[in-house]
């Protein structure tokens, strides 16, 4: 740890400098009364004062000295600070600046302002500092590091990435895939995403070696819907494949509900005996709300309704029934046409996930929120309002009443306002006419 006086320690120096100096007029003063006693008082007094400010003076300068000294050698320091050997690779970040960059790595051992001081004298020797992962050894100074930095003198080279969002479905994940110029699109891509099983086998167990991950998802399935996680993955351009993505994206939920599923409440084994189910219904937590802290009721209700024996009629499930791009609104023949993807016309599970389930969806499930509801339904037109959960019948309609009103109330005030809009634009066309 350097040595280093902050702004506080430095006040206190001038104070007991000043102190110093009012202790030697004093003194001064004192004996000048006994060696000069015939000099008049006024003269005598006149002379203290004028004394007593040079003194002041003089101990401030040199106070104001010490301080700019210090600081000047505290900035000088910085020059040969070794940074700390690190364990793991120093990773700088997109939108790190050479000043964040510093105070990270020497802010532990020196003043703020010291470091602030220091970057704007060296501002121009890092015109750059370049993304990637950096060896600190410990060895290095800072300025070295920096240098490196600037060179782009990486260990390792910040890829691209692309990222599976949960709630997305194959069909989504596999248009974003091609539409990645820089990853090699492998043309078993559509094949391993529709007949997937000798894949997932071969991705888990033998490339992964590990049996567990095979368990872990309910053995092979016929679909990759609901097995890929979510998440934010790096390739190499021009060298990483498509079908590479999917494999780590496969691996990644594998080891997830490896870890996760054996801590569920073993109360959802009656309707969700598989992880496999679970991430069936996860889907559907997943696709019914976009309020993390509703998901363990949504999943609440799924579970009572799936021990009661009440159909879920959820309409994602009948959306990714009709086609996994449908977006609504669902017909009424729509919702009356059977598909295995129909939960008003089938009872259960659906037979394969509708999309991919966020953690926090898969929590949900696993331990979903101790409720009596039956029912929810939203507030209204906007999915930031939530939803209205009921334990009865009764009180389901009295909350569908209600989101019908808001919706037409929502209907009625956008007609107005583009009612508005287009009388405020004619308006303004006769003006200039």
């Amino acid at each position: 740890m350097v040595d280093w006086m902050d702004q506080r320690e430095q006040r206190e120096a001038m104070l007991k400098a000043r102190e110093q100096a009012v202790q030697e007029y004093r003194r001064l003063k004192a004996r000048e009364r006994d060696q000069s006693p015939h000099i008049p008082q006024g003269k005598k007094k006149g002379m203290g004062i004028l004394g007593k400010l040079l003194i002041v003076f003089v101990m401030l300068l040199a106070a104001a000295a010490g301080a700019a000294y210090w600081a000047y050698d505290q900035v000088t320091k910085v020059n040969s600070y070794q940074v700390a050997a690190m364990a793991e690779p120093y990773v700088l970040k997109e939108g790190a600046t050479l000043n964040s960059v510093v105070r990270e790595l020497a802010g532990k051992d020196f003043n703020p302002y010291i470091l602030n001081a220091w970057v704007k004298i060296n501002r121009f020797s890092y015109p750059v500092i370049q993304r990637g992962e950096y060896a600190v050894d410990g060895v290095k100074t800072l300025p070295q590091l920096l240098a490196d930095m600037r060179d782009g003198n990486v260990i390792k080279v910040q890829l691209p990435t692309l990222s599976m969002i949960e709630g997305m479905n194959l069909s989504m994940i596999k248009r974003r895939l091609q539409a990645r110029e820089d990853v090699a699109q492998d043309p078993e891509l559509d094949l391993i995403l529709n007949k997937p099983s000798e894949f997932i086998k071969v991705i888990l167990v033998r490339s992964a070696s590990d049996e567990t991950l095979l368990q872990a998802i309910g053995g092979t399935h016929n679909s990759l819907e609901g097995l890929l996680m979510p998440a934010t993955y790096e390739y190499e351009p021009g060298k990483t494949t498509s079908v590479q993505l999917v494999a780590k994206s496969l691996v990644k939920m594998a080891e997830y509900m490896r870890d996760r599923y054996i801590e569920r409440n073993m109360e959802i084994d009656s309707i969700a005996p598989t992880p496999y189910h679970v991430l069936i219904l996860a889907s559907l937590v997943e696709r019914e709300s976009s309020i993390e802290s509703e998901l363990p009721l949504i999943a609440g209700v799924f579970v009572n309704r799936l021990k009661k024996g009440i159909r879920l009629q959820t309409d994602p499930a009948v959306m990714y029934g009709v086609s996994p791009d449908f977006r609504g609104p669902l017909r009424l023949s729509q919702l009356r046409k059977d598909t295995p993807y129909n939960t008003y016309t089938r009872a259960g599970l659906p037979p394969t996930p509708i999309a991919m389930p966020s953690a926090a969806s898969i929590e949900a499930v696993l331990n979903p929120a101790n409720t009596n509801a039956l029912y929810f339904v939203a507030r209204g037109p906007d999915p930031k309002e939530g939803h209205i959960f009921s334990a009865t019948l009764q009180e389901h309609n009295r909350a569908v009443a209600q989101y019908r009103k808001a919706v037409k109330n929502y209907k009625e005030k956008a007609a107005q306002a583009e009612a508005d809009a287009q009388a405020a634009a004619e308006l303004g066309n006769g003006a200039t006419q």
